[in-house]
């Protein structure tokens, strides 16, 4: 029993830390958040979902192939970008018990439900037709066609 409880005060702790911001590392400017160690800065809303003052990300994140995300890609303020697939791994994390990235500096996972795949910009190797993603509710990593929908997350490097 002992166990058992020492067992569900730890997991609640590691869990927990996915909805807390560690200051540290991050530092939230209203619709982005910049990240101190890999030096990218996010949209804090996917492509589709809208920030608003006081409330956060609003409307469900747009579904898009790979090649409607590169047009996109083409028409934004200079800089913005689709992430690289080591990029979006770095957002990625597997220890949260719901999501696999931090609801409080990407709250549009909170408008999702069953998956959501977001395309990387990484093509895999011998294999130019699939390219990466990063599922952030069922916790996958692995490569799909360009035709595929999936959801788009921007980031800029510091130097853009």
């Amino acid at each position: 029993m002992k166990f058992l409880l020492s067992f569900f005060i730890l997991s609640t702790f590691l869990f927990a830390q996915c909805d807390k911001v560690n200051n540290t590392r991050f530092n939230i400017m209203k619709n982005k958040v910049f990240d101190k160690k890999t030096k990218l800065t996010w949209m804090r809303c996917s492509a589709g979902s809208k920030w608003k003052k006081n409330i956060g990300c609003t409307q469900t994140p747009q579904i898009m192939s790979f090649y409607e995300a590169k047009d996109l890609e083409k028409n934004l303020k200079i800089g913005w970008r689709l992430p690289t697939f080591d990029e979006l791994r770095t957002i990625f994390d597997s220890k949260c018990e719901k999501n696999a990235i931090n609801s409080k500096l990407f709250p549009d996972i909170n408008l999702l439900s069953n998956f959501a795949p977001y395309w990387s910009s990484t093509s895999v190797d011998n294999l130019p037709n699939l390219i990466y993603y990063v599922d952030f509710i069922d916790k996958t990593m692995d490569a799909h066609s360009k035709g595929f929908s999936m959801f788009v997350r921007l980031v800029k490097s510091e130097n853009e």
